[in-house]
Formats: C-alpha cells, structure tokens, sequence
C-alpha cells in the first residue's frame, strides 16, 4: 500500500485529493495549517503544518519520520493580492514567497531521507506561472513570480534526482473552484485529484509540467 504527504489539504484541490487517494486504499498524510484533526480514519492522518515557519516544518517531520513516503503532493500554496493587481508589494511578495517557494521547498528537502526509491513529488503550480501562456498579463505578480520559481525547482529537482529514481512534476491544475478560483471556475477539485491519481499511477517522464494529462510548455 502506497503512503504520501498532501499539503493544503484542509480544502480546494488538497481536500479532494485526500479524499480521492484514501479511497482507492493509498493511506494519506494530510497537512494545513488549520485542518480539522477530528476527521482521521484508517487511510488518513491530518497533522497541522505551517508552511511560513521551519519550527511547524521540523514538528510535521518529526510526527512522520517513523515511515517511509512514497509521494509528495506540494499543493499549499497563497494568493494575497487583488486580482487586479499589478504592482509589487514587497511585503505581500516575501509573504507568498515564505509558503508558495522557501516553506515548500524546505519541507520537500527536509523529506526527501524519507522519499522511497520510485517514489513521485507533484507541485501544484499554476498557469499564472508560465512564460507560455497565452492570456499572459500584468496582474497578480505576487502569486506568479512564486509559480515560476516553484517550476524552475520542480526541473532542477527532476534533475538531482534522477539517478535516484524519483519522479518530480509540475501540475497546472487550471481556473478550479477553489477558495482562489471562485465558484464560477470551469474545473471541479476532484477533477484535480483524479489528475494526481493519474500522474502518480502513469509511467511518465520526470520534470515536466502536466495539464489536463498532457505535457504543456513551461
């Protein structure tokens, strides 16, 4: 049986991949930090993880170092600008940065002693974080550049890992209705978590960033 860490998982796309993986027998670590402790069962574990502070990181590692992992999902991540926003805010840009790329990659680091040969990391990334997009604009450049810096990680730490066997993607899971996309978003949560379900089931190629069950352009 296979055991993973999902982040964000106290709803949105994290909630919903914790649920679609302990369903199908995968046992689950879910961490948020606010989540809701009283919802265990035999496939799921929740631990509270702040993702802005390494003492909240260290306490997460030392709650499940006793096993080994096969998967990381990195799908915490912050949006705290107006979406009309294009100016840079240097504060609300540290901000994003400690959650959306230096707490996310500090916890991957600090688990990958963890990390099973032929195990998988997905970061939750964003359309927002690609230099292809088509739609491409001004605004929200907070959340953007972090996207961005979270995608050159996955790649370069496709790349370390490589002759270890583990397997690092980067997922662009689209406008999805979630507390950031807005119930008007075309995509539903759980069409996210069969995506993840996909991908960490698949034979597919490390460092590459996925949509839909396709590669797409960084």
């Amino acid at each position: 049986m296979k055991t993973g860490i999902v982040t964000g998982a106290s709803r949105g796309i994290g909630k919903a991949t914790l649920t679609y993986l302990a369903d199908r027998n995968i046992k689950v670590i879910g961490a948020a930090r606010s989540i809701d402790l009283s919802g265990n069962n035999d496939n799921i574990r929740l631990y509270q993880l702040d993702l802005a502070d390494s003492n909240s990181i260290d306490h997460f590692i030392q709650n499940i170092k006793t096993e080994k992992i096969d998967f990381i999902i990195n799908n915490a991540g912050i949006l705290l600008e107006q979406w009309d926003n294009a100016a840079i805010n240097l504060q609300q840009l540290r901000d994003t940065f400690n959650v959306n790329v230096f707490g996310t990659i500090e916890l991957t680091e600090k688990l990958l002693p963890y990390l099973n040969k032929g195990g998988h990391i997905i970061n939750v990334s964003s359309n927002w974080g690609s230099f292809s997009d088509p739609d491409f604009g001004e605004f929200q450049p907070h959340y953007k550049i972090s996207k961005s810096a979270l995608n050159m990680y996955t790649k370069l730490l496709a790349e370390r890992l490589r002759p270890n066997d583990i397997k690092v993607s980067a997922l662009d899971p689209g406008w999805t209705q979630t507390d950031m996309g807005g119930a008007s978003a075309t995509r539903k949560p759980e069409e996210v978590a069969r995506e993840i379900f996909e991908l960490l089931e698949g034979n597919l190629e490390s460092g590459k960033f996925w949509h839909r069950s396709t590669i797409r352009e960084w």
